[in-house]
């Protein structure tokens, strides 16, 4: 890695290009950022940074006299200028003092992209020309490999003959691993850097590979690929034992590669296997190869977002049921519905955290024993866990539990069940086929052996049940389009003429001590 100080008077300006620049990807670090000229010598000084990204217009000291003075005593260092239309014949001093180029204010960040691949290629044939005597053997396998996987593919060739002599392959088979550590104690207890010096030592100490770092992961150019079984399973058990109870990692490998100079493909692929870190598994190596790298398996449906209302009623019925398969099913469904239309980590949590707040509210007003605040620690919890399959066993392990609470009646014949249901949610918009669901049975079935039971059908009997309820609310003196919307009718007319047919009259005469009206003849036995 390059070092790289960063001169600009504008603080707006030095945070941005922290930020906008990958720079570890582009072979560069940055050790420092001031905001004049006198500070970038004195930093110079310290630090002897291989590039300076420097503003020509600065208070104190500006950019072409920080130049002069580092020229002084720095023949090598490469200077790119960030400068206005307004200082043109400023940058073309600049230009005559031999630096590498300039970028033009307001930044582009292509442009400015292209520039330091522009100056890193300038930086390696310098370090190509003699820079590598009397580095440490470690050392120099690690910043050739880094310069590998960075380097514009022009250079390969050569970096690949200073790496060569220092790496010994068994094979000629060669592949990248990266491995990131993680907590997952949700406590944050672990020291993730203790896990990364281990494992950068056993490898060393086994003589699997060598190992690098670049950016949150820890890299690894294998001796022996992993198409092997054994060579697999002896670098899941390295990155594991590292770890311990309370730390976990994600891994992932690029394709395999023959020669040294193509290993930047191999790292490129490991990275975007890792891009989906959330969906992939905990614990485990991911290959670049595998087919299915995501719980969203489904074709991507980013055209119509998920019906969070419609899998957060269905939980909720059937939590309300005590189905724990079925709740267990439904739980998957949710994460499946979430990760076809946005599959992005905050995007799941946010929609589970949603699902789960609206079912458990409904069961919370329909069981008095069912608490809300007992399942806050749970919606709080979600955020902290950094795997989809995490989120989606912590949601199963409190869910199947309060189904199983629930599901008392669990034993009754299913009609029994069935109408037990409707009584309690006769307000909702219920519909046969989706209790048939719920219940793992045919409509048509189903339907049969409710007549049968009842003598009614389902719509029919669901009127009933309405209609009962709705005498009850207008007996109270409610009013009656509020009425048709607590039984279950958003349609007030629709509701009034439903009331005529079962009771005879409308529903307006129908308050306090109703007049005379036919009963409503509901079997339940």
């Amino acid at each position: 890695m390059y070092k790289v100080l960063v001169v600009d008077d504008e603080p707006a300006i030095r945070q941005g290009l922290l930020k906008i620049v990958d720079w570890d990807a582009l072979g560069f670090r940055v050790v420092g950022d001031v905001s004049n000229g006198r500070k970038a010598v004195a930093l110079h000084q310290e630090l002897s940074p291989e590039l300076i990204v420097i503003d020509i217009r600065m208070p104190v000291m500006d950019g072409l006299e920080a130049i002069r003075e580092i020229r002084k005593t720095d023949g090598d260092c490469q200077f790119l200028i960030l400068s206005g239309y307004a200082d043109f014949d400023y940058a073309k001093q600049a230009i005559a003092m031999n630096v590498s180029g300039y970028v033009l204010k307001p930044i582009d960040e292509e442009e400015l992209k292209k520039e330091l691949l522009r100056i890193r290629s300038s930086l390696d044939q310098l370090s190509d020309r003699g820079k590598w005597s009397g580095i440490p053997s470690d050392a120099l396998q690690e910043e050739l490999i880094l310069k590998l996987i960075a380097a514009d593919p022009a250079y390969a060739p050569e970096l690949e003959s200073a790496l060569k002599p220092l790496t010994l392959f068994a094979g000629k088979s060669k592949q990248i691993l990266l491995a990131e550590a993680e907590d997952i104690s949700l406590a944050g207890m672990g020291d993730l850097e203790s896990v990364k010096r281990k494992w950068l030592e056993a490898v060393k100490a086994e003589e699997l590979g060598y190992g690098f770092q670049t950016g949150s992961y820890v890299g690894f150019l294998l001796k022996e690929d992993l198409s092997r079984p054994a060579a697999f399973n002896e670098w899941t058990r390295l990155l594991q034992d590292a770890c311990g109870t309370n730390l976990g990692f994600t891994a992932a490998a690029g394709r395999i590669v023959y020669d040294l100079a193509d290993i930047r493909q191999s790292y490129e692929g490991a990275l975007g296997v890792l891009k989906n870190r959330f969906l992939l598994a905990g614990g485990r190596i991911h290959l670049e190869t595998e087919t299915d790298l995501s719980h969203s398996a489904a074709a991507p449906n980013k055209d119509a977002p998920p019906d969070l209302e419609a899998l957060a009623l269905k939980l909720f019925y059937l939590l309300d049921l005590g189905k724990r398969e079925e709740v267990a099913e439904a739980i998957e469904e949710t994460g499946r519905a979430l990760a076809a239309f946005d599959s992005s980590e905050a995007a799941i949590k946010s929609g589970f955290a949603q699902v789960l707040s609206v079912a458990l509210n409904k069961l919370a007003v329909l069981h008095p024993s069912v608490n809300i605040q007992d399942y806050a620690p749970l919606l709080a919890e979600l955020y902290q866990h950094t795997h989809y399959d995490e989120v989606v066993s912590a949601v199963h392990a409190q869910l199947a539990g309060l189904a199983g609470r629930l599901g008392a009646d669990g034993c009754l014949p299913v009609v029994k069940q069935v109408i037990d249901f409707i009584q309690r949610h006769y307000q909702e918009n219920l519909k046969l086929e989706t209790l048939a669901e719920m219940f793992n049975y045919n409509r048509g079935y189903l339907g049969r052996m409710f007549k049968q039971h009842t003598g009614d059908s389902f719509h029919t009997f669901l009127d009933k049940i309405r209609i009962q309820q709705a005498i009850r609310l207008l007996g109270e003196g409610h009013k009656v389009y509020l009425v048709s919307e607590l039984v279950g009718y958003p349609n007030v007319d629709y509701f009034r003429s439903k009331f005529k047919k079962y009771v005879g009259v409308y529903p307006s005469s129908f308050k306090g001590a109703p007049p005379k009206a036919k009963p409503i003849p509901l079997e339940i036995s």
